[in-house]
């Protein structure tokens, strides 16, 4: 009995990550973003190579982020295709729950998106605040 148990939670471990995956694969994971607090006691120019990386890290997140989110749109509508020349409720409710569970997918990424903008800019945020004239930071106002 305890065999079988351990098998059922080793299959069930293994195939977590597949049931996350859709038709466009796993969502690009999100860049860890450093916080104001790694800035301390740092140089405005390691602070700026820092936050320099943060952002494109961030930028190139964010490429991957837009084609998944195209592959997510492009399911979307074969899934609304497939609903629209359903013949039976079982088919109306297979594509109803697919479109439910890409537009969860793509709301996840939207979430996680700004989560990271949002981290970005906090740590950007705390390296302007090293100092003024710092690189890309707005000139204070006179």
């Amino acid at each position: 009995m305890l065999r079988s148990v351990l098998l059922i939670g080793a299959v069930v471990l293994m195939a977590g990550p597949a049931l996350a995956e859709n038709a466009c694969g796993i969502a690009p994971i999100a860049p860890a973003i450093a916080t104001g607090a790694d800035l301390a006691g740092k140089s405005t120019d390691d602070a700026h190579t820092t936050a320099l990386a943060a952002l494109k890290s961030v930028k190139a997140y964010q490429v991957t982020l837009s084609s998944y989110r195209e592959c997510l749109v492009t399911q979307t509508n074969a899934q609304k295709a497939a609903l629209a020349s359903a013949k039976d409720d079982k088919a109306k409710k297979a594509a109803t729950d697919q479109i439910a569970e890409i537009q969860t997918a793509y709301d996840k990424t939207v979430d996680t998106e700004t989560a990271v903008v949002t981290d970005y800019s906090n740590l950007h945020n705390a390296y302007c605040k090293m100092g003024d004239g710092l690189a890309g930071c707005a000139k204070p106002k006179p």
